[in-house]
């Protein structure tokens, strides 16, 4: 349903250009989940946001962004606005700032239904309203109220609402459980796989939390200083993980078991993507970085239904860029 193809989003600077996402491709399927995952500053909410075009001025953007066979990049402001809410949604990481203060909740509803299907009457506007805030667990009463009147996890649960409104058919959730507590977080990630289901979508989910994509996802790419490293199935991920930089993510998550104390991380820092290593991304903090990892960058190599951008396994199969 949605194909990235070569996908580069640059942002202009004094310090020449920030390669945020550089040459990324994959896809999602029809009521498929695709988690992003990687540390801060990867790239994953830059992809996010260049997939809606909701970049700053200073971005470049090349490459293919094809919806149903249709592609976004060449696409105007104004064609932009048709296709955001209605086609693609977005649930923004934090609801307090995304979310107006001084607009009560039902006026952000339709000002986003009648936005999209001009001339609605208010009635079926305000009915829509009420039926996507019942689907997420609020009672429509409170669509009078302001966001500051809603807790962190029920402002969630209005975004998630107001995202889904329009029954699109990709919602890119960023980030969507990073500030709330663990058990809030359970009911918001038990929402959106029930909302996912019934509704009948593709998601793609952005988050540095490896336990929320195994539990959501279907396929996870792993992206590192904007490479995406490493695109497979959820079961291959956390059982046969194959670029150094997802086991090293996978090791670094704490362990429950109370005779296993040792904390695992990754040593060293990501690049400056301004400026970024000649070869592999990941060469200067990898244990298993060989000479040709510091001079040429490495292509995609397909590694028993893998995608791994990894010299590792050169000669296990051709790589395709």
């Amino acid at each position: 349903m949605l194909k990235i193809e070569d996908l580069k989003i640059h942002y202009e600077s004094k310090k020449g250009l920030v390669k945020a996402v550089d040459r990324v491709s994959f896809e999602v399927g029809e009521q498929e989940t695709v988690g992003l995952v990687g540390e801060s500053g990867s790239g994953k909410s830059t992809l996010g946001f260049g997939i809606l075009k909701i970049l700053p001025k200073t971005a470049r953007v090349s490459g293919k962004i094809l919806l149903n066979n249709d592609d976004l990049v060449p696409k105007t402001e104004k064609e932009m606005q048709k296709i955001r809410g209605k086609e693609i949604s977005m649930i923004f990481q934090d609801p307090m700032t995304s979310l107006n203060p001084i607009m009560k909740v039902k006026d952000h509803f339709l000002e986003t239904i009648k936005t999209h299907i001009p001339g609605i009457k208010e009635e079926k506007a305000v009915e829509m309203t009420e039926n996507a805030l019942k689907a997420v667990g609020i009672n429509p009463s409170r669509m009078n109220e302001y966001p500051f009147q809603f807790s962190g996890g029920m402002r969630q649960r209005v975004m998630i609402a107001l995202a889904l409104v329009l029954n699109p058919k990709l919602v890119i959730a960023d980030e969507p459980t990073t500030s709330l507590d663990v058990i809030v977080q359970a009911q918001i990630l038990e929402v959106l796989k029930n909302l996912k289901k019934e509704f009948k979508m593709s998601m793609i989910l952005i988050t540095h939390d490896l336990g929320v994509v195994a539990e959501m996802a279907d396929k996870i790419a792993v992206m590192y200083a904007g490479h995406m490293v490493e695109f497979a199935e959820n079961e291959k991920i956390y059982y046969e993980p194959k670029h150094p930089y997802t086991k090293a993510l996978l090791e670094s998550i704490p362990n429950t078991d109370i005779n296993d104390l040792t904390l695992k991380y990754i040593p060293g820092s990501p690049p400056d993507l301004a400026d970024p290593p000649k070869g592999c991304r990941f060469a200067p903090r990898c244990p298993f970085a060989k000479d040709i990892c510091f001079e040429k960058e490495p292509p995609v190599f397909e590694v028993e239904g893998s995608k791994v951008k990894c010299w590792l396994y050169k000669g296990d199969e051709n790589g395709d860029g």
